[in-house]
């Protein structure tokens, strides 16, 4: 609300407030009809107060714990002014009569007791978070309820007169000891909370303690009033004890709001004037309530589609929208920090991917350099093994004349040494990488040795083996072992049969002078049976295959 409409709506409310006083005093005139609807214009002039305030409470106050406490108070004042009606202006029989006037204790003990709660809260504020206030509705609620059940054990009004007639007129009953335990608790409460007040007032604000103390003391000369003119003594009396209570109490609450010691939306104009970012408080259709210090700058079409979600104005202005009582709020919140941090996000990523690349081409190229040092090693090693054999070639090479007639079977132990060196390469190049190899590996180089071996005169058949698996190492020396003897074999026979059985390798031809069987790389066996010379070399097996 503006000032403007507050000081109007104080004054409308001082002067509705001051008609229901002197209509409650016109009801003392003595003319039935008169005072009947003097009567009935004071009732609805405080329901219309109350009403109006919950109202003002409802749209100036933010949700809150005060707001709760303070608006229930003000409806138990409704409830208390509905009953005092019912026992003043309608005729009941006794026993309805007498449980009105019981539930009278219902709000006049639980509008002091939400009075204490609020202050409490207002006292406490945002450093504390627990609502253990409502600890206080225990103590209300037990009294409550003995003041309700009273006919049961007449412990707040002990009835001289049968019950069936008690309807709690002067002279027919004495007080127990409750009633006085409930006026304690209404008068503590009262007290307790003003006090509360006073003290938070005065820590925060000179002009809020003013207020207060001003409202008090107006509050304390109507109860002074009341006394004096309670019977009569002075002429008839313009407010009773319940609405002094009420609109007193009232009074005090509403400097707390007016003074912002309750959290309120008061001045909305200027809050929104003094913002630093673009917001926009719109009616149903959209036209502008309130508006920003700086401009919002959407259209309606726009705002109306933020209502469902949040859209973007500009690729770093995003619009939100939320219904709100009696319209729209709307607010744009700027993202191009967020953007450009995305932003330099994106360069990093793209950085850290390349250094990644680079680094994964660098690691396959170690690899590949490992793997060129690894085969250029394998290769070295295998040239210094087959080197002698290459210089045999070599030799050969050089002693050979075309035309004679021994070129052609020195053509043919060349071709038998090329071979022998193409398959033990080929198997040294299987060792570098396998553990085991396979009979399948020596049956391929004896098969192909064989082959020359028979252009050289020594015609060799090799019988295919079962698949088996033996040491590298012994499958290269059953080898080294079968080019030794075959070489002293050329010119000596003309038949040579190769088998492998187990782990045995078994040559068999004509029995023959052989030159040298010494310095084998495997262990010989040789005998004969008719003529026939059976050289058997043992190999051990390897394991399974992986």
């Amino acid at each position: 609300m503006g000032s403007r409409n507050t000081k109007r709506s104080t004054l409308l409310f001082l002067g509705v407030f001051l008609l229901a006083g002197i209509s409650n005093a016109l009801t003392f005139t003595g003319v039935p009809y008169f005072q009947t609807l003097m009567a009935e214009f004071n009732y609805l002039s405080y329901v219309g107060l109350l009403l109006f305030w919950i109202q003002s409470v409802r749209s100036r106050l933010l949700p809150s714990r005060e707001g709760i406490w303070m608006t229930g108070a003000a409806w138990m004042m409704l409830f208390y002014q509905l009953l005092r009606t019912f026992k003043y202006r309608f005729a009941f029989e006794s026993s309805v009569m007498r449980y009105l006037i019981y539930l009278y204790f219902v709000p006049m003990t639980l509008i002091p007791t939400l009075f204490l709660m609020t202050c409490l809260r207002i006292r406490r504020g945002s450093r504390e978070s627990r609502p253990d206030e409502t600890l206080l509705l225990l103590p209300w609620g037990l009294l409550a309820l003995v003041a309700v059940t009273n006919d049961l054990h007449e412990l707040v009004y002990v009835p001289k007169v049968a019950l069936s007639e008690f309807v709690v007129d002067g002279g027919t009953y004495t007080y127990g000891p409750v009633f006085y335990l409930l006026y304690i608790w209404m008068i503590l409460s009262f007290a307790l909370g003003l006090t509360l007040l006073i003290r938070e007032t005065a820590r925060k604000s000179g002009k809020a303690l003013r207020s207060l103390l001003c409202v008090a003391a107006v509050w304390f000369c109507l109860l002074l009033s009341f006394n004096l003119f309670h019977h009569g003594i002075y002429g008839p009396r313009m407010y009773n004890s319940p609405e002094i209570h009420i609109f007193g109490m009232l009074g005090i609450l509403e400097v707390c709001i007016r003074h912002r010691l309750i959290p309120n939306n008061a001045n909305y104009a200027n809050l929104f004037t003094s913002l630093q970012m673009p917001a926009l408080v719109t009616d149903r259709a959209f036209r502008p309530v309130y508006r920003s210090g700086e401009e919002l700058g959407a259209n309606a079409n726009q705002l109306r589609a933020a209502l469902a979600s949040p859209v973007y104005m500009t690729p770093d202005l995003l619009l939100s929208g939320k219904p709100v009582r009696g319209g729209y709020a709307f607010w744009v919140k700027d993202e191009s920090e967020v953007h450009q941090a995305q932003e330099r996000l994106a360069e990093a990523n793209e950085l850290i991917e390349s250094e990644n690349t680079l680094i994964r081409a660098e690691a396959e190229q170690r690899e590949k350099n490992a793997w060129l040092q690894s085969q250029h090693r394998i290769y070295h090693e295998i040239a210094e093994v087959m080197y002698p054999v290459q210089q045999r070639i070599e030799h050969l090479l050089n002693q050979m004349a075309p035309g004679t007639s021994a070129f052609r079977d020195q053509l043919a132990r060349v071709s038998v040494l090329n071979a022998f060196v193409k398959r033990k390469t080929n198997l040294l190049l299987l060792a570098a990488e396998k553990d085991f190899l396979t009979s399948r590996d020596l049956f391929l180089a004896l098969e192909e040795s064989a082959v020359y071996l028979t252009l050289a005169g020594l015609k060799t058949n090799v019988l295919r083996p079962d698949e088996e698996r033996f040491p590298s190492d012994r499958v290269i020396a059953l080898y080294d072992a079968f080019e030794g003897v075959t070489e002293q074999l050329i010119g000596q026979t003309s038949a040579l049969m190769v088998s492998f059985s187990g782990s045995t390798l078994t040559l068999a031809a004509e029995a023959v002078q052989i030159l040298n069987l010494k310095n084998l790389p495997v262990p010989l066996r040789t005998r004969e049976e008719e003529g026939i010379l059976y050289m058997d070399f043992f190999a051990e097996k390897g394991g399974e295959e992986a």
